[in-house]
């Protein structure tokens, strides 16, 4: 009769359950290719300051010359000149 009017005890906490296993475990792979993706683009930053306006000059060095094919006005072709 001693367990009639006695508190029930508690069930022994096993640990988290696998759905809040695999809830943390997706939100470290997010994080994880998040903290990559930002390492990325200020690197990305990095190596456009670094660069400066550099990229724009060296781009038209590796072009073969088109002084056959120009497109602009030339001397013989301006009223002023």
């Amino acid at each position: 009769m001693g367990g009639l009017f006695s508190t029930p005890k508690a069930p022994a906490n096993i640990g988290p359950s696998q759905a809040e296993l695999d809830a943390v475990a997706r939100r470290e792979k997010l994080a994880d290719e998040e903290k990559a993706r930002q390492s990325r683009e200020v690197a990305a930053r990095k190596r456009s300051r670094k660069r400066g306006a550099q990229g724009l000059m060296t781009s038209f060095l590796s072009r073969t010359p088109e002084e056959d094919q120009q497109n602009t006005l030339g001397p013989m072709r301006n009223p002023r000149g």
